[in-house]
């Protein structure tokens, strides 16, 4: 597998240059495996992934919603596939919202209230998967995908992919509960080759962001090592932190468990 990140920041974009190292743009990994395309999180990174995926003439993407706030959704309005004759893209999401279905939330995010393009107007295969948090599924032949339920507002979704025997984990937007370690997640992130996960806050603090839906960099290590994870990177960083704040916590982080590093917008990992 190789990962690509094209969007590592949580919340909100931050477009200044304190902000270049790590990078601005919100979440939107790219993972090719097996020769196809599979995107976790539309964020506004995904249009420059999309760019770039024209440029290599990959025209079929499996993309994986966590879940549907808007910095995990603000560049699919603009991921340059969904307007294209002959392109293929399958969103795959767990149905967390009662009766609507991942249409539904596709249709509303290009309301006319919010978006001079319609549903009705994309030219791609535009499809939709939903399932049931805690469902496995194949996304093709030799891909498997298992899938949980995470603690965020509204619910998210953790993905676990295994190909070709290498697995990559993304766990995005949870929150853990100090001294309660999340047992399910655990087994999700099981001897994974590569784990992403929420490193909004620091422990100092997740006290003032209770109910936020989010976690640290010393939740993950935890975790990691309780899963017997090879490597971690620290993703969805909170727009409060600079570079200069980015660098610090990533220096603790691989002080404390040499497998963990910072995600950087444009950094590439293969497993």
């Amino acid at each position: 597998m190789r990962i690509k990140f094209w969007g590592v920041r949580g919340s909100v974009s931050c477009a200044y240059p304190d902000f270049l190292e790590y990078g601005g743009n919100t979440a939107c990994v790219e993972v090719d495996v097996m020769g196809r395309t599979v995107v976790f999180d539309a964020g506004t990174g995904l249009p420059w992934l999309g760019n770039d995926l024209l440029k290599r003439g990959v025209k079929d993407v499996q993309l994986l919603m966590s879940h549907f706030h808007n910095d995990h959704t603000g560049g699919f309005n603009y991921f340059k596939h969904i307007y294209i004759p002959g392109c293929s893209v399958t969103v795959h999401a767990a149905l967390n919202y009662g009766e609507l279905t991942i249409d539904d939330l596709i249709r509303r995010h290009m309301s006319e209230e919010l978006h001079p393009v319609q549903y009705e107007h994309l030219a791609s295969d535009l499809t939709s998967h939903g399932f049931v948090a805690g469902d496995a599924f194949d996304l093709f032949d030799g891909a498997r995908v298992k899938t949980g339920m995470l603690t965020h507002p509204a619910g998210a979704t953790v993905y676990r992919l295994e190909a070709e025997g290498k697995v990559f984990v993304y766990a995005t937007d949870t929150e853990h509960t100090p001294g309660r370690p999340d047992l399910a997640l655990v087994e999700l992130m099981r001897d994974a080759d590569l784990v992403v996960y929420d490193t909004c806050y620091t422990e100092e603090e997740l006290p003032t962001k209770q109910g936020w839906g989010h976690s640290t960099w010393n939740e993950a290590v935890k975790l990691c090592r309780m899963a017997n994870a090879k490597r971690l990177a620290l993703f969805h960083y909170s727009p409060d932190y600079d570079d200069t704040m980015l660098r610090a916590l990533e220096a603790e982080a691989h002080a404390e468990w040499s497998g963990a590093f910072g995600a950087k917008e444009g950094m590439e990992v293969n497993i």
